[in-house]
């Protein structure tokens, strides 16, 4: 991503063990990695058929060389067909795809846990019940006809020593103790944690539950850094990773249990972040609260596991991801931990958060109401015949702005080429992006994005996000 931007002032092998800190002092909760089959096989699925999240560039390997060799000549596969149908028609994608391959018994007969009809309380809702069995029916053949099981032994071995790796890792925490205690005991729990070696830096809080309350909890964690050997690498960074793929299987029901109540702020919020969170792979307000109560509970976590800190890093870090209530909501989520006396569950506190949420919206439109506005644009946002030999961008402003502070956010091939330094008018109203443009092309950048938000008024209210797309004519 390019961005404009100024702002004021041989063998395989197992190396190293446990931290000292880990040796002295396991977690009460041991927690056991492994790489399993039934991702596995639904990554690859997803891999052939071009989903973008399970073709992640840094996810390549020597075991992705080895997959793409041996399962390349089944892209037209129909369950590889019905997976590129299943994404484009009913948006199953992401955790999407995760979700079903926790809820399969194994890889040699395909069954589900659960019935599909009516939908397992944590299957995702994108799959629709009738194409689901008709995607496991050609999965079936897929394994069979590919010979995924012997694949899948034939790297068992690999497959172990991965493992074991992030197994080392996750003991140096006590993940599962300070999730029982934040949350309260989950008796009928098992937990594990998945290692996938397809899904790149891509993680996902799946699980199952059942109808008699027991459940599966386990966080898929991808691998996008590895050794000279191939090997996944895991480090302190995966920590707040870790934590909060485990917190999804916590918190997402009570999102879903106060949807109504939470549906209202919710939306207007999204409305002012909607392609920050699409960027993302967030497509709705429900999924972006989902990821809010849990960044917000991650920052406590951070808070008890590594000191105020590192938990303010964390939830800047969220906040420049879009989420700007993070920090805000994990305060409120301190007054839960310290006053269980009166909010002796979650359930009891979740009325606060509806109220907090109800309340950052209204200040949210309010200080929408107070930002800087794009008024209009040459060439204009949308437009499709604009000549290619115009040599300057203009947005004009419906106030003075700050001089100096600008973030044009973009990258790749249609992202304008630079012709010159960017600046303002006198009176700081007028935005001139000097440009190379050519013929026939679709250019496409933001005002304003993510964490890069330098564009703002004189009084200092930033320019909500705008996305800007244009075409050339042919010459």
């Amino acid at each position: 991503m390019r961005v404009r931007t100024h702002l004021i002032p041989a063998a395989i092998l197992i190396v190293g063990g446990l931290t000292a800190a880990a040796q002295e002092k396991k977690p009460a909760h041991e927690l056991e990695a492994r790489v399993d089959a039934r991702v596995e096989l639904l990554s690859l699925i997803f891999r052939l058929a071009g989903s973008p999240e399970y073709n992640q560039p840094n996810a390549k390997s020597p075991y992705t060389d080895e997959v793409d060799a041996q399962f390349g000549k089944f892209r037209d596969h129909a369950v590889v067909r019905l997976a590129r149908e299943l994404r484009a028609q009913h948006g199953v994608s992401y955790d999407a795809v995760m979700s079903m391959a926790v809820h399969l018994e194994d890889t040699q007969g395909l069954k589900p846990k659960l019935p599909l009809a009516p939908r397992p309380a944590r299957l995702d809702e994108r799959w629709p019940t009738k194409q689901a069995g008709e995607f496991l029916e050609q999965a079936r053949s897929f394994v069979k006809e590919a010979g995924f099981n012997e694949f899948v032994g034939q790297h068992r071995q690999q497959y172990d020593v991965a493992a074991e790796r992030l197994t080392r890792k996750l003991a140096e925490r006590d993940y599962v103790g300070w999730f029982e205690k934040f949350f309260g005991a989950r008796p009928g729990a098992r937990f594990h944690v998945i290692l996938s070696l397809l899904n790149g830096p891509c993680n996902y809080g799946v699980g199952v539950r059942y109808p008699d309350d027991r459940e599966e909890i386990t966080p898929i964690i991808g691998a996008s850094k590895f050794d000279d050997n191939g090997v996944p690498v895991f480090s302190d960074a995966d920590v707040s990773t870790i934590a909060h793929e485990f917190c999804h299987s916590y918190t997402n029901p009570f999102v879903d249990k106060y949807a109504k109540q939470l549906a209202p702020a919710s939306e207007s919020l999204f409305k002012h972040c909607e392609s920050t969170m699409r960027e993302q792979a967030y497509g709705t307000w429900k999924t972006m609260m989902y990821e809010s109560l849990v960044r917000a509970c991650v920052v406590r976590y951070v808070k008890a596991a590594e000191g105020k800190k590192a938990a303010d890093d964390e939830a800047r870090s969220n906040e420049k991801r879009g989420f700007r209530w993070t920090g805000k909501l994990a305060e409120l989520l301190g007054e839960y931990e310290t006053q269980r006396e009166r909010y002796a569950t979650f359930d009891a506190f979740m009325p606060r958060v509806v109220e907090f949420f109800n309340d950052y919206a209204k200040e949210s439109g309010e200080s929408a109401a107070r930002a800087p506005k794009v008024v209009r644009m040459i060439p204009a946002n949308g437009a499709t015949d604009v000549d290619p030999a115009l040599t300057e961008i203009k947005v004009f402003f419906d106030r003075p702005m700050t001089d100096k502070a600008w973030s044009v956010v973009g990258g790749g091939p249609h992202y304008p080429e630079s012709a010159g330094d960017v600046s303002y008018d006198a009176e700081h109203k007028v935005f001139t992006m000097p440009v190379h443009l050519k013929a026939a092309w679709s250019y496409q950048f933001w005002l304003n994005h993510g964490k890069f938000n330098s564009f703002q008024s004189a009084d200092g209210v930033e320019l909500e996000s705008v996305e800007v797309n244009f075409r050339t004519r042919g010459e």
